[in-house]
């Protein structure tokens, strides 16, 4: 007598986490506490890129003004001073509070943005102490 094939009794949901948690605004780790260091990309010309590491241990705050426009998120990173222009921006400090956020990086508002995307990084801005 043949086995009978049993079919699985739930079906499988698409991943809609991966979008959340990726995209050319930078990358979200799922694990908490998994990441020990933030890097920020930053676009300084068409064709090249500046990029900033900061060890999470020397983040001491960050401060996130929304329902405008342009939302603003600003990091204390060392004696640097980090701002963040964009949208979606709320989702970014969750990923700070829980050492998640893994990669920031710049995507000018000359590319094309999809509205769907929830996150959407259009400036990086690093104030070093000695130039405020």
């Amino acid at each position: 007598m043949p086995l009978k094939l049993k079919k699985s009794q739930t079906h499988s949901e698409p991943s809609s986490t991966k979008d959340e948690l990726s995209g050319p605004w930078g990358r979200i780790n799922p694990e908490p506490q998994a990441v020990v260091v933030l890097r920020l990309c930053k676009k300084t010309s068409p064709s090249s890129e500046e990029t900033h590491s900061y060890p999470y241990r020397s983040l001491s705050c960050w401060h996130w003004r929304g329902g405008v426009a342009d939302e603003t998120l600003e990091i204390e990173a060392g004696s640097d001073l980090v701002t963040v222009t964009g949208r979606g921006l709320e989702r970014l400090v969750e990923a700070l509070d829980r050492g998640t956020l893994e990669t920031l990086c710049e995507f000018p508002k000359e590319v094309s943005v999809e509205e769907s995307t929830a996150i959407w990084v259009s400036e990086i801005k690093v104030t070093h102490e000695s130039e405020a």
